[in-house]
């Protein structure tokens, strides 16, 4: 089900999120990932800023590309309701 919110999101968020939702998949850690997702749905800014904030020491190890496409998308809540659709999807195809 595409929402209208789901039709505005920006194309190279959602590659960044179908890349993780792949990995995901992969490593069979649907139901993990989305049970996390949901339960720290109060904390997605907050974690955004602490990317911020870290960000100095996180690039030793990430990507800078990477660490703003993820600042960004916990900024949204709707780039998360697409991570976990999109992670649902994969599951019931891997059925």
């Amino acid at each position: 089900m595409q929402t209208d919110s789901m039709a505005e999101l920006d194309p190279e968020k959602t590659k960044f999120l179908d890349k993780i939702a792949d990995f995901i998949i992969k490593k069979d850690l649907g139901v993990i990932a989305i049970m996390y997702i949901e339960s720290m749905r109060p904390l997605h800014r907050i974690s955004s800023n602490l990317i911020t904030f870290f960000e100095p020491f996180l690039n030793l190890a990430v990507s800078g590309e990477n660490l703003k496409n993820l600042r960004s998308c916990l900024e949204e809540e709707k780039y998360m309701d697409y991570l976990m659709e999109r992670i649902e999807k994969g599951k019931d195809a891997l059925k």
